[in-house]
């Protein structure tokens, strides 16, 4: 019982520096959990300061209360906002093939090569395998492997 009535018996600017001290573990070891519990301890440095009388059992309590309601809300927040912006194809090559048209290497049934600006693709085909020297439309990438459909001769 001595731990609580320590944290009854706390000032609300420990809560601060709790707070202080998680938010700058997050800054260094980015990974968007400690943060949470950081915000949450900054809120209760405000809670301590507005209700002092409050027990120790409650306060860590609220304490862990807090940070799991954060967590998960800010989780569902930083969720939302990443599904907001734009899918960059930076590092996903393929994807930025689809919807131009290669020409066809190589077939061997339904696989082949294709080309699209110089360089050489594997490729997949959706429907019937075309001829060497015929274009496809690309609809799809699987990493580096294009899947498409036979467009002209």
């Amino acid at each position: 019982m001595a731990f609580f009535e320590w944290v009854a018996e706390a000032s609300p600017w420990l809560w601060l520096a709790l707070g202080i001290l998680l938010v700058a573990v997050e800054i260094l070891a980015p990974s968007f959990v400690v943060i949470w519990p950081g915000l949450a301890a900054m809120c209760m440095a405000l809670l301590a300061w507005l209700a002092p009388g409050l027990s120790g059992q409650a306060l860590v309590a609220l304490f862990a209360t807090l940070s799991i309601v954060l967590l998960f809300g800010g989780r569902a927040l930083m969720a939302r906002v990443e599904q907001d912006e734009p899918q960059s194809t930076l590092n996903a090559r393929g994807k930025s093939m689809v919807g131009r048209e290669a020409k066809v290497l190589s077939v061997n049934g339904p696989q082949g090569k294709v080309e699209i600006d110089g360089v050489q693709w594997p490729a997949t085909w959706e429907d019937i395998a075309p001829e060497e020297g015929q274009w496809i439309l690309v609809t799809e990438a699987q990493g580096v492997n294009l899947r498409g459909k036979v467009t002209k001769t």
